[in-house]
């Protein structure tokens, strides 16, 4: 190996060796800084002091979190705990409230069909040819008690007796109208007490255009009707907005509606209507006929062709004030057994007596106006299921699902509707003569769910207020920790920032290999009383004594300590700006600095995502080396790819420049040469210490660089040897004219180019590419000096920013 010299520039380039550091690295330096004084501080006592703040700290901290959570946990379990028993206390008042309801309904409803069979056995009536006296005022009472809608009765005729039935209807029909006039006083006492609303609701009775519903056009009369204004059919008929025709001989059983409450019209439509073939109630009477019982059917919300009918029934009954309330609630029919005897062992089926529940009644002015969101899901045997939220005493019906919270599932009530009935009409309780629910037909089944809403109301900020109350006081006592360490650690670090001066330094120029053995190196020193610093402090008469050989003792003491090793493989790189000193002489400094460190930026930037190592600038010259302090097989391929990942980006920022420092920037080129080999590296202590390049690699590498051309990277026969190896062979194009190297002699030389292509290298392809390297520039002849300024292609971008 030839004796190791220290590159120095020829040519142009000669020039005093000036360190340029970028702005990247002045960042760089100051956080080494901040590591300095870390290290220079952390001895074993410092450390010591350091683990006990800490660990009391942590103590602090571990107590407020846990205080605080103590103290949140549970302020948050008490309001757990009362949402929770609260909410048991209005499960439990709205299903007793459901059991009465429903227990009233039924005692009501059975009190009435006793009171039918009592009538017919003491006038000595026999069914189904009996009217029930006073039954407007009955009903209306009825209708309150059992919160219905509407009471029918419908005897129950079979083909035998149709013909005498239907004689004897026509006989008695003008109990409607006598119904009709009984119920209009009723309802005129209600009214006066809702003079107002009652005026709003008569004035919409008669200017209902039928928005609210299907229009109703009236049947055509037939046969079956009488021809004058009441409307009365002759014989039983099916009924139906359109359908006045009358059920055909033989058809079966019929309940023809005979008595109704309300009684919303004086004329005797609705008599004789089968209530047996109503959409809603089709299916219930082979199931009364064969194990007469009470049936509930399906809920069901009125049809539009219906809403008509169920308006003016709504507008008689004691919900007229509310008539929107109810139209499109959902409500079931109720159809109780009417008997002909109070012979429990020996009656027969007589009729039914029909009501209708709205569901939603049983809900209603149940909870206090702090319940909020309460759930009722309602389900039955007919696949239905219908749900309802209770605020407070108001109840507002969700849809047909079950819109409960699944978060409280868990919390659910139940209750069984059909086993309380059949509890409740049971012979062992008080149910003498009450007719039990069918046990198939018509099972419902509540249930009951909080909410979010329901949960919100126990929900404050209290649990918060004691947390924070608590974690102040804990961490008060923190502060003053904090405020006291704060005041011991200033008087230090005034005292350690002294020192961390001379560490910066240290730490801003070297790798960090290489800081690890220079602070290694300093303690041992210290250690051993020699001082391996001490003569660099500028100290003249120090340096002079040493150069004299007065301390040749201490000299050898540190012979073998020197920071030098032997790299046997790596590749170096030299970068120089080819135009750049005819441009900076007429450029002020700024300029000159602006370009530069736009451009060191940008390269240290690509150099710490290759894992290159920035060795130093020399002017408008950029160092660097691959395989060193840390070795790497792929050194070659990865300075390749650095340098024309520079060249890359050297286009582009030339460009940008030169809209602020002029055109002729754009004309400046980067002039690139890569050697392969062993290097020296180590840090030359001194004045002013460096960690530094020796040895002919560095020689032959300045080389290729200076005999270069513009634009362009030349690599040396020992580069390219080693990318060859690395299968990258077409990244190589040999120089056609040998180079003549200052104390080289004649080298082979070749360009980096884009391969099976004549082009020049001007940019590299980012590492997600294969073997070859993609260049933007178009080569020119070899016998061109200038290369061509044309950029196309892909390139590797590494964003920078201009300092200037």
């Amino acid at each position: 190996m030839s004796s190791s010299v220290l590159y120095v520039p020829d040519d142009e380039e000669d020039q005093s060796y000036v360190s340029a550091n970028s702005a990247a690295l002045r960042n760089d330096q100051l956080r080494r800084r901040t590591e300095a004084v870390a290290n220079l501080a952390a001895n074993r006592e410092t450390k010591m002091v350091f683990s006990l703040k800490i660990l009391v700290m942590l103590l602090l901290l571990a107590s407020t979190a846990m205080a605080s959570a103590g103290v949140y946990r549970y302020s948050t379990n008490d309001q757990t705990m009362e949402f929770e028993r609260d909410f048991e206390s209005y499960s439990a008042k709205m299903t007793e409230n459901f059991r009465l309801a429903v227990d009233r309904k039924l005692g009501a409803i059975a009190s009435m069909a006793n009171a039918m069979t009592t009538y017919a056995q003491d006038t000595n009536a026999t069914f189904p040819f009996v009217t029930l006296s006073n039954f407007p005022v009955r009903a209306c009472d009825l209708r309150v008690l059992a919160e219905a809608l509407m009471i029918i009765w419908t005897p129950l005729i079979n083909d035998t007796n149709r013909l005498e039935w239907e004689e004897w209807a026509f006989m008695n029909r003008y109990q409607q109208n006598r119904a009709f006039e009984q119920e209009a006083k009723l309802r005129q006492r209600q009214d006066a007490a809702f003079a107002a609303k009652a005026q709003q609701q008569q004035q919409a009775m008669t200017s209902d255009t039928g928005e609210r519903f299907l229009q109703q056009q009236p049947p055509p009369k037939d046969s079956n009707m009488l021809q004058d204004e009441s409307d009365y059919h002759l014989r039983i008929y099916k009924g139906g907005p359109w359908n006045n025709s009358a059920e055909a001989d033989g058809s079966g059983h019929y309940l023809p509606v005979w008595q109704r409450s309300p009684a919303v019209t004086p004329n005797q439509k609705l008599l004789n209507f089968n209530f047996a073939t109503s959409n809603v109630f089709s299916d219930v009477l082979p199931v009364i006929l064969d194990d007469p019982k009470v049936v509930i059917n399906k809920a069901e919300v009125v049809p539009p062709q219906f809403q008509q009918t169920m308006t003016y029934t709504l507008r008689g009954s004691q919900y007229r004030n509310d008539v929107d309330e109810y139209l499109l609630d959902p409500l079931s029919f109720m159809a109780y057994p009417v008997f002909d005897s109070l012979d429990v062992d020996n009656r027969k089926l007589a009729g039914l007596l029909i009501s209708n529940l709205y569901w939603r009644m049983y809900f209603l002015n149940t909870l206090p106006p702090s319940a909020k969101g309460i759930v009722c899901v309602l389900s039955n045997s007919f696949n239905q299921t219908l749900s309802y939220r209770v605020d407070g005493p108001d109840v507002e019906f969700l849809g047909e699902d079950d819109f409960h919270d699944p978060k409280y599932s868990n919390m659910v009530v139940t209750e069984d509707i059909t086993s309380f009935v059949k509890d409740q009409t049971s012979i062992e309780t008080r149910a003498y003569m009450t007719v039990p629910l069918h046990d198939t037909f018509g099972l419902y089944t509540l249930k009951i769910y909080p909410s979010a809403e329901t949960e919100a109301v126990y929900r404050s900020n209290e649990p918060i207020f004691y947390m924070i109350l608590v974690g102040s006081v804990f961490l008060l006592t923190a502060f003053v920790f904090i405020a006291f360490d704060f005041w011991v650690e200033r008087r230090q670090k005034i005292v350690v920032e002294q020192a961390a001066v001379s560490g910066a330094i240290v730490n801003s120029l070297f790798p960090e290999t290489v800081q690890d053995r220079l602070y290694e190196d300093e303690a041992k020193s210290k250690k051993e009383g020699t001082g391996a610093w001490k003569h660099q402090e500028g100290n003249v008469e120090g340096l002079e004594a040493l150069s004299e050989g007065q301390h040749s003792m201490n000299n050898q003491s540190r012979l073998g300590n020197q920071i030098a090793d032997l790299y046997p493989d790596a590749t170096i790189m030299f970068a120089d700006l080819k135009g750049f000193t005819s441009w900076s002489s007429s450029r002020s400094p700024s300029e000159v600095f602006c370009l530069l460190e736009s451009l060191y930026n940008a390269f240290d930037a690509i150099a710490l995502q290759r894992g290159v190592f920035k060795v130093e600038t020399i002017g408008d010259c950029y160092l660097a080396v691959c395989g060193l302090p840390q070795p790497n097989p792929d050194h070659s391929t990865i300075m390749v790819k650095f340098a024309g990942s520079c060249l890359s980006k050297m286009n582009e920022l030339v460009k940008k420049l030169g809209e602020q420092l002029g055109a002729e920037t754009e004309k400046l080129q980067l002039r690139v040469g890569l050697h392969s080999g062993p290097v020296t590296a180590g840090v030359l202590r001194g004045q002013k210490s460096r960690f530094q390049l020796f040895g002919d690699s560095v020689n032959v590498a300045s080389r290729m660089e200076s005999t270069g051309q513009g634009g362009r990277i030349q690599v040396s026969e020992d580069t390219a040897e080693q990318l060859r190896a690395r299968g990258h062979g077409d990244w190589l194009k040999a120089r056609r004219d040998p180079v003549e190297a200052k104390g080289k002699g004649t080298l082979s030389t070749y360009w980096i180019v884009f391969a099976g292509a004549g082009t020049r290298a001007s940019t590299c392809i980012s590492e997600g590419h294969h073997s070859r390297l993609d260049f933007s520039c178009r080569l020119q002849s070899e016998e061109s000096s200038e290369p061509s300024s044309d950029s196309t292609g892909d390139r590797e971008v590494y964003d920078a920013e201009l300092p200037c």
